[in-house]
């Protein structure tokens, strides 16, 4: 399965040699508007399911060739957590942070935090919630090139940095956990994936009241 793909991946892996780099600069734009169809308004989103654009489907499609070599089995795509996905990758193009690509900026309908490991950890696994009807943790992992990022290349740094690698399949820290969800998002120079042990429903209402 995704034999085309895998050996696309195994040939751009070779001569991936962009390093993972973090931007420094903070902007505050007047809006906010992730692909989809979101549009945020007085802290109220009104939004239309995300669909995985073709880089998203194909670094999806990637990770799960992966995860195969490795013995392990597909995840479903989860809308919830695609949204999530979306709505940070959005947020980390137009406010980019000093630090970690895991922080959020304050500038939309959600608690804004700086990530700094183990004492930030418990605001990044419940931002599902706090955006989606999601209710299980999610877990994240994030890249920014210094040109526009293509699934092969992020792909292939995630694999290259243990502690991501550990996460996409399962090793280590990661063994014991099952993912049974994943949101993928992709723009400009950034590409995040949400990984979440709850199955997302793809029929319910993936929207938080608010």
């Amino acid at each position: 399965m995704f034999n085309d793909e895998n050996r696309m991946f195994k040939v751009l892996k070779k001569s991936a040699g962009i390093a993972l780099i973090v931007g420094a600069i903070v902007s505050t734009p007047s809006g906010f508007e992730p692909s989809g169809g979101a549009i945020f308004a007085n802290n109220v989103p009104q939004t239309s399911k995300p669909t995985l654009s073709d880089d998203e489907l194909y670094l999806y499609k990637l990770i799960m060739s992966y995860r195969h070599e490795n013995g392990l089995g597909s995840i479903p795509v989860s809308s919830s957590l695609s949204y999530v996905a979306r709505t940070h990758v959005h947020d980390l193009e137009m406010h980019p942070p000093s630090g970690s690509l895991h922080s959020w900026s304050r500038y939309g309908p959600w608690k804004g935090f700086s990530f700094n490991g183990s004492e930030s950890a418990e605001s990044m696994w419940h931002k599902p919630a706090e955006l989606t009807a999601y209710k299980g943790k999610g877990y994240e992992i994030a890249v920014k090139t210094a040109e526009k990022v293509d699934p092969a290349t992020a792909l292939s740094l995630w694999i290259d940095s243990s502690q991501h690698n550990r996460v996409i399949i399962n090793a280590g820290d990661w063994e014991r956990m099952h993912w049974n969800a994943v949101g993928i998002a992709m723009s400009g120079k950034y590409a995040v994936v949400w990984f979440g042990e709850e199955s997302d429903s793809p029929t319910k209402n993936i929207y938080k009241a608010r």
